[in-house]
C-alpha cells in the first residue's frame, strides 16, 4: 500500500478513546457502607436533603452524594455527623466506620483476610432475613437509647414494665429519664395521632398483689390518668422472676431489655426492621386485649369504684 493508498476500515458508530477508561467500580465495603447510611437516612423521620447534610458535615452538596452512592468513603469526621444529623449516636457507628476502612483497604491490595461485614440489605429469599442489632452493655446505654427513640417516635409507643421491684426502688438518672419522656411524649401538644399503651406486670403471692408494686401503680395512675393518649394495662404477674420487657416504637423498633439479679441490673438490644416488630407487635396486641385497664384492676384490688386520677 502506497502513501497515497488509503485503507477503509468499516464503520461501527462509535469512536474509539483510547486514553479514556471506564471508571473502576467501588469496592464491595465501600459500596455495603453507602447502603447503610442511605437505610439509615431513610430511616430518619425527616430525611435531612443532601444539602442539610452537607451544612452539618461541613462539604459540597457533591461530596454527599459521592458518599451516598458509594464512589467516596467518608472521614469519621463527615460520618459522624451524617450519623447526629440523622438522629443517631456517632459512637454507635464508630466500630462499623473503622471495619469498612479496614476492608476498603485490604480489597485496593487485592486480599480479602477478613469476612464482610453484614450490612442491613433486603432479604435474599422470602424466607430469609438479615438482620442489624446494637447492643446496649448496661442500664444507662439502655434506657438512654430508649429514650433518645422515644423522642422521635411518630405515631405510637408500645411499652412492657414486668419486673419484681417498682421503678422507684432502683432508678438511676437514665431511667427515670425515660419514663419521664413517655409521658412527655403521650402529653405533648401536637397535630399528630398519639398513642401510648403501657403493659404492667404487677408480682403477686398468694393472690395478694406486692405492697410496693402496688403503690407505685397508685401513683402511676395519678400521674397518667389524666393523659388522653396514655392508657395502661395491668397484668398479674406470678411468676418469681422479671419478664422480658419491650419497648415498641412505631412500626419499626423494638427494644428488648433483659434483667435479674441485682435490681440495677438490666441490658438489652434493639432491631430496627418492620418484619421483626411484626413478631412483637402481634404479642403485645393479644396480650393486651386481654388485661383490665389499671383503672379497673385498682377498683378490683380496693374492693370500689375505680380512683380518680390526681
Amino acid at each position: 500500500m502506497t502513501a497515497h493508498q488509503k485503507r477503509t476500515v468499516p464503520s461501527t458508530g462509535v469512536r474509539a478513546m483510547p486514553d479514556q477508561q471506564p471508571s473502576p467500580e467501588p469496592p464491595e465495603p465501600r459500596l455495603a457502607f453507602a447502603a447503610e447510611l442511605r437505610e439509615l437516612r431513610r430511616q430518619t423521620l425527616r430525611r435531612p436533603t443532601e444539602e442539610a447534610l452537607a451544612r452539618r458535615m461541613g462539604c459540597a452538596r457533591s461530596t454527599v452524594s459521592a458518599i451516598l452512592n458509594g464512589r467516596r468513603f467518608p472521614g469519621w469526621k463527615h460520618t459522624a455527623a451524617f450519623v447526629e444529623a440523622c438522629g443517631e449516636e456517632p459512637s454507635r457507628w464508630r466500630e462499623r466506620w473503622l471495619l469498612a476502612g479496614r476492608l476498603i483497604e485490604e480489597s485496593a491490595r487485592g486480599r480479602s483476610p477478613l469476612p464482610l461485614p453484614s450490612f442491613p440489605a433486603g432479604p435474599e429469599s422470602p424466607g430469609d432475613a438479615l438482620l442489624s442489632a446494637h447492643w446496649y452493655r448496661d442500664n444507662r446505654e439502655f434506657y438512654e437509647a430508649a429514650a433518645a427513640r422515644a423522642c422521635r417516635a411518630r405515631s405510637e409507643i408500645r411499652v412492657t414494665y414486668t419486673r419484681r421491684y417498682p421503678p422507684t426502688q432502683y432508678t438511676t438518672r437514665a431511667s427515670a429519664a425515660y419514663f419521664r419522656t413517655i409521658l412527655d411524649w403521650a402529653g405533648e401538644e401536637s397535630d399528630d395521632e398519639r398513642s401510648v399503651r403501657r403493659i404492667i406486670g404487677i408480682p403477686e403471692r398468694d393472690g395478694r398483689p406486692d405492697r410496693d408494686m402496688l403503690a407505685w401503680a397508685r401513683q402511676h395512675h395519678e400521674d397518667s390518668g389524666h393523659i388522653l393518649t396514655y392508657e395502661a394495662g395491668v397484668l398479674r404477674w406470678t411468676a418469681a422472676a422479671d419478664g422480658l420487657n419491650m419497648a415498641l416504637i412505631d412500626d419499626s423498633v423494638v427494644f428488648l431489655a433483659f434483667s435479674g439479679g441485682p435490681r440495677q441490673r438490666l441490658n438489652g438490644l434493639s432491631v430496627e426492621d418492620p418484619t421483626f416488630m411484626s413478631y412483637f407487635a402481634a404479642y403485645f396486641d393479644q396480650l393486651w386485649a386481654a388485661l383490665p385497664s389499671l383503672a379497673d384492676y385498682l377498683a378490683d384490688v380496693d374492693g370500689g369504684s375505680p380512683p380518680a386520677p390526681g
